[in-house]
């Protein structure tokens, strides 16, 4: 899913910021599942009416992609399940869904070689980020 039809679901909110363009031998169809699972969590579970960011940086070795939104920070101890199927957060229970989505995006960057990975604190926002090496070996 682009950004340009993120922006078509869901508003303007999405701001891309890239250093240039990507090239890698990842699949394409299993690395946009995660983006746009990322994207519309963002969307759910993030301050409405503030942006969403995201920024796409690459080495000669690894790509770096940052899904970052303002809103109610994560607590440290529900960081610690957020990847785990069918486990769900205090504040997200009452959000429709089977908690599948951060797990399949994590098993889908690790098929990959990558990292995702959690950054999240109060005034700073939250910050979901990928790590994804330029070449699967």
């Amino acid at each position: 899913m682009t950004a340009s039809r993120l922006s078509a679901l869901y508003g303007e909110r999405f701001v891309v910021i890239s250093d240039s363009e990507v090239k890698t031998n990842c699949s394409r169809k299993e690395i946009q599942r995660v983006i746009e699972n990322l994207a519309i969590n963002a969307v759910k579970y993030g301050a409405p009416n503030t942006p969403i960011i995201l920024t796409l940086q690459q080495t000669e070795t690894q790509i770096n992609l940052t899904i970052h939104n303002e809103g109610n920070p994560i607590a440290l101890n529900a960081q610690s399940i957020l990847f785990q199927q069918f486990r769900r957060t205090v504040c997200a229970e009452e959000q429709t869904g089977w908690g599948l989505g951060l797990f399949l995006a994590k098993s889908i960057t690790e098929a990959h070689q990558g990292t995702l990975g959690v950054e999240s604190a109060e005034g700073k926002g939250t910050s979901f980020i990928i790590q994804l090496p330029k070449t699967i070996t």
